[in-house]
């Protein structure tokens, strides 16, 4: 007997080696397994902080176009703000260039940023030099020039263009003084 007490104990021993062999190859299973699981967690994170990255991060083609909207924002709140104007328009009276006996008698008003308050005195004070200004500009214009938008589109801008060349700087008190942003006519009279 006592064989079979080894056998016993032979076998025991075997179905503990198995058993321990089994624990190991299921630990060894969950291992893998976890390992899968790890590479695929890292996997997810890699791609989202990639895409996150790229989607915070404007390309310069991005930032080209959001710096073309601002500019074009910039652009239209400045042709629909309205600045400060001249006490009275410039009232000016001219031959029409080429033509006997027609006249043209326009009024011009002129638009400045209303934070130079010091450039609107400094147009008061030279509003003659600025009518002799508007009157060599509108005389000098021929008449298919003055009867198109275009045309009297490009003389209101060749009067902010020959109006600000005359004007300073600098103020008075060493401030810049600013410039004519656009020219307006108040009145449009051709006979």
């Amino acid at each position: 007997m006592p064989r079979e007490d080894e056998r016993k104990t032979d076998e025991s021993v075997a179905v503990q080696l198995d058993s321990s062999g089994s624990s190991k190859a299921v630990l060894v299973k969950w291992a893998i397994v976890s390992a899968i699981l790890l590479l695929f967690v890292g996997m997810q994170v890699g791609i989202a902080y990639v895409f996150v990255k790229k989607l915070k991060e404007p390309t310069e083609e991005d930032a080209g176009k959001m710096q073309e909207a601002a500019e074009r924002e910039a652009t239209l709140r400045a042709q629909t703000e309205m600045g400060a104007t001249l006490a009275a328009p410039i009232e000016v009276t001219v031959n029409i260039s080429g033509e006997d006996g027609r006249y043209l008698k326009c009024g011009v008003q002129l638009e400045y940023d209303p934070s130079f308050a010091q450039l609107g005195l400094e147009l008061e004070a030279r509003k003659v030099r600025i009518k002799d200004i508007i009157m060599d500009i509108m005389s000098s214009q021929p008449l298919s020039v003055l009867v198109t938008n275009d045309g009297r589109r490009a003389i209101r801008e060749q009067i902010v263009v020959e109006v600000n060349s005359i004007l300073p700087e600098r103020g008075s008190d060493g401030r810049p003084l600013g410039r004519v942003r656009r020219s307006f006519f108040d009145s449009f009279i051709m006979q």
